[in-house]
């Protein structure tokens, strides 16, 4: 029998998922199948969108590793202005510098959100080599570091998933990814957005997918889940497994 998970609690991994269904039990309209339920504990901070930051403390800036100064006046001698950016696994974009880091804090604008992820590439400049990512305009170069994917699919209406602000791209459920080593889910990227894939990636970012937004699939995709596969519409679905 699938356990149940009360639809918009936070959940934590000291939670159980019995534990949240006594508290809360006018509220459990979602199922999760018992075979996911030990792995999403052991792997997810599940947080509501106001809860605050999750895994922030591992940003760069919050580590205390701040840009190179010399490289940083080397390319605004070039008139090239750098500015720095974190990605946590919501999908929300931050400046690196903010703090602290959440739903209050990010931004919030789509037109710029879809105007900055969707420039969103490899950093193959020379410059700042601890950021992977990077996102031109102009002048500028908004040097990226993503908490996972630097694309995260935040939301699923209609049978598309939605990213960045308002951009959308078809859900496709028989090409979904579970990671061995976290247990979170995969979509590749729209073909505009996909990187080529590096000779020796196998993360998810150097195959062509972006992460599903642990709301997403607890909310949409969790109570077709299990171990191995997904039920989508009254079809089942194998999900490839990535490193």
């Amino acid at each position: 029998m699938p356990l149940l998970i009360p639809r918009g609690i936070v959940v934590r991994p000291s939670f159980t998922l019995a534990g949240a269904w006594k508290r809360h039990p006018h509220r459990c309209k979602l199922p999760l199948p018992q075979s996911l339920a030990a792995s999403w504990l052991r792997t997810h901070t599940v947080k509501s969108e106001t809860a605050g930051p999750l895994d922030h403390a591992q940003c760069l800036y919050d580590r205390g590793k701040r840009p190179d100064p010399d490289a940083t006046r080397y390319l605004q001698a070039l008139n090239i202005r750098p500015y720095f950016y974190f990605i946590d696994v919501h999908g929300q974009v931050f400046l690196q510098d903010t703090h602290p880091k959440n739903f209050t804090s990010c931004y919030k604008d789509p037109k710029f959100l879809d105007f900055f992820i969707r420039r969103i590439r490899p950093n193959n400049t020379t410059h700042f080599p601890e950021y992977t990512w990077q996102s031109p305009c102009g002048k500028e170069i908004n040097f990226v570091e993503a908490a996972d994917t630097p694309v995260v699919f935040h939301g699923l209406r209609d049978g598309q998933l939605m990213w960045a602000g308002t951009l959308k791209t078809p859900f496709l459920p028989d090409k979904l990814c579970v990671s061995k080593s976290s247990g979170r889910l995969y979509h590749p990227l729209p073909e505009s957005m996909i990187v080529q894939p590096s000779a020796e990636g196998s993360d998810a970012s150097s195959l062509g997918l972006g992460l599903l937004k642990s709301s997403v699939v607890l909310s949409e995709l969790a109570a077709g889940l299990d171990q191995d596969s997904i039920e989508w519409k009254g079809q089942r679905f194998a999900l490839r497994r990535i490193a």
